[in-house]
């Protein structure tokens, strides 16, 4: 959160004269062909689509484009994100001028009406309502910029690949239902990027679009506590729900690509989009506190600014590229064109010159009303918790396997747990490169937590579900003959071809245990590490060829969120 600096007036800074002038914000018309209004924004150079007045730096306006030009005028026009009228100041609060007496003639920290500085404070409202509901979440414009991001990852997988292309023949509903059960085991086929860089940076985008359109914490930084990781996790669970959606649902990959029908249809990204998403949102959180920021504190140049906080921050410039805003945006800081500009550079050089305090810091929670504080009494032991891991089992008659899986626990006391686990490994060692097997685990059980409010906290659990290995040998040669023919659609065979058509698959499905414990260590409130977790499995079934997952040892550590806590 930034705030402006007490300065002292130098002859080097002529003062600027006072104004309290209010920025206008037009809305855009909601069409569904937002492409059109933006190229048509573009065409139109000789329309201001933005009044362009007095800029009021303690205003917290979204850090919009304040253009130069008429083109970056068109660009700056919010097509489908909510209406942003003024925001309102603390109390009694006006603009006064960026030099010497700027905050000489604001309130004092001890005012009732405002802290040592002018805070940013936003008043944004949707289009349908004039009253200011700061806990609102703005359901409409998330979804529309959640189906816009979804629209984008299709027809980047419809233009690039023939497949996908193809996919879009035949019945539509009999091929979605048969891809959905066509889901099982861990991994999807994938390299290393498309999992573990790719989704957790599709979760990232999710998260942001979240964030930005959820009123009482869209202008939240690493460092607010408690509302922070409110927020966070409220993002998690949006960036889970779309990701589901485009995994699964009914504008998904099942539904239009028909994916596990063609590829390996594993539950990786189900569980590494949403986790490795929140991971991704934190680590951009914090290169925009501890980079981003103290770039602005050392220069007013804007290619430098705008490429650190685009390239640094790549899930947040997705967002508000979904919004229709710059995607260097930031909801926390001055703009980078018009007057704002010059108020940088002036306050820059209040700074570097001695006279002035740095221009951009944060202050935790600063954003919330002024002189209100709330005192909360939270339990030591969480309440509720989730957690995301990688593990490794071997089965004690044969094989073995690397994978991951999450789990969620509820309290029942203080030394209880109820628990549910999904997970899932593929099977390493196999005896050819065309044999793949995976296994899947899922079920619920208890955990016993008999010091839940230490900081050292041992636990035993018992889970009991199912277990289900599979064990499919792919035929390459056919596979590489049957896509020869299909030729990209213009051979002799009329579709695509399916992993059933030149695979064969082996599986056993029955109950299953799995008995263990571990200890954790708790960091900080939200978060503990589970360092060590050793369970032993048991599985009542038959061998898969040459595995044996009858009984089984799994080793993990896990990354726990603890909810309530805090």
């Amino acid at each position: 959160m930034w705030r402006i600096a007490r300065t002292s007036r130098t002859d080097s800074h002529p003062p600027i004269a006072r104004s309290n002038v209010l920025m206008e914000v037009l809305t855009a018309a909601k069409r569904p062909a937002c492409l059109f209004a933006l190229l048509l924004a573009f065409c139109t150079l000789g329309t201001r689509t933005l009044a362009q007045r007095s800029t009021d730096p303690a205003s917290p306006r979204q850090d919009l484009l304040y253009p130069e030009s008429e083109i970056l005028c068109s660009v700056d026009s919010p097509l489908i994100a909510p209406v942003l009228r003024e925001p309102t100041v603390d109390a009694q609060v006006s603009f006064i001028s960026i030099a010497g007496d700027l905050a000489a003639d604001a309130p004092s920290k001890d005012s009732p009406n405002a802290s040592n500085g002018l805070k940013l404070r936003p008043n944004l409202e949707d289009d349908n309502s004039r009253t200011n509901h700061s806990d609102r979440f703005l359901w409409f414009p998330a979804i529309r910029e959640s189906l816009l991001y979804t629209g984008i990852m299709h027809t980047f997988d419809l233009a690039l690949q023939a497949g996908t292309r193809d996919s879009l023949n035949g019945h539509w509903f009999t091929h979605y239902t048969q891809s959905v059960a066509a889901l099982r085991g861990w991994s999807d086929g994938d390299t290393f990027m498309a999992p573990y860089v790719g989704h957790p940076l599709e979760g990232s985008v999710f998260g942001f679009i979240e964030r930005q359109n959820d009123l009482k914490y869209r202008r939240v930084q690493l460092g607010d506590g408690r509302e922070y990781w409110v927020s966070m996790l409220r993002s998690m669970a949006f960036g889970a729900f779309w990701h589901t959606q485009w995994k699964i649902g009914p504008a998904s990959e099942a539904s239009i690509a028909n994916v596990m029908l063609h590829a390996s249809p594993g539950f990786i990204t189900l569980v590494d989009t949403p986790t490795l998403g929140f991971a991704t949102m934190l680590a951009e959180d914090a290169a925009d506190r501890y980079l981003i920021m103290w770039l602005e504190n050392r220069t007013n140049s804007r290619a430098a600014i705008i490429l650190a906080r685009s390239f640094l921050n790549p899930g947040r410039t997705f967002a508000n590229l979904m919004s229709f805003r710059a995607p260097w945006v930031r909801d926390t800081r001055l703009n980078l064109f018009g007057e704002n500009y010059e108020i940088r550079k002036v306050l820059l050089a209040d700074y570097k010159n001695g006279s002035g305090e740095k221009p951009f810091r944060f202050i935790k929670n600063d954003w919330t009303p002024s002189g209100v504080e709330f005192a909360h009494s939270y339990p030591k032991e969480a309440p509720v918790e989730l957690t995301a891991f990688p593990y490794y089992e071997t089965f004690l008659g044969g094989g073995s396997c690397i994978g991951g899986g999450g789990t969620g626990a509820a309290r029942v006391n203080t030394k209880l747990q109820v628990i549910t686990e999904i997970s899932g490994c593929l099977i390493i060692n196999m005896p050819q490169s065309n044999i793949s097997a995976d296994s899947q685990f899922y079920g619920g059980g208890f955990r016993w937590t008999p010091r839940a409010a230490h900081r050292l906290s041992p636990y035993g659990q018992f889970l009991f579900g199912g277990r289900k290995v599979t064990m499919e040998i792919m035929d390459s040669a056919l596979r590489k003959k049957l896509l020869n023919e299909w030729n990209d659609g213009s051979g002799t065979l009329e579709h695509y071809p399916k992993r059933s058509d030149y695979s064969t698959e082996n599986s056993q499905n029955g109950p299953s245990i799995a008995v263990g414990g571990g200890f954790d260590v708790v960091i900080t409130r939200p978060f503990a590490w589970r360092i060590l977790n050793v369970e032993y499995t048991h599985s009542w079934m038959n061998d898969v060829a040459q595995i044996k997952p009858q009984a089984g040892l799994k080793i993990s550590t896990q990354a726990v969120v603890r909810i309530g806590t805090w």
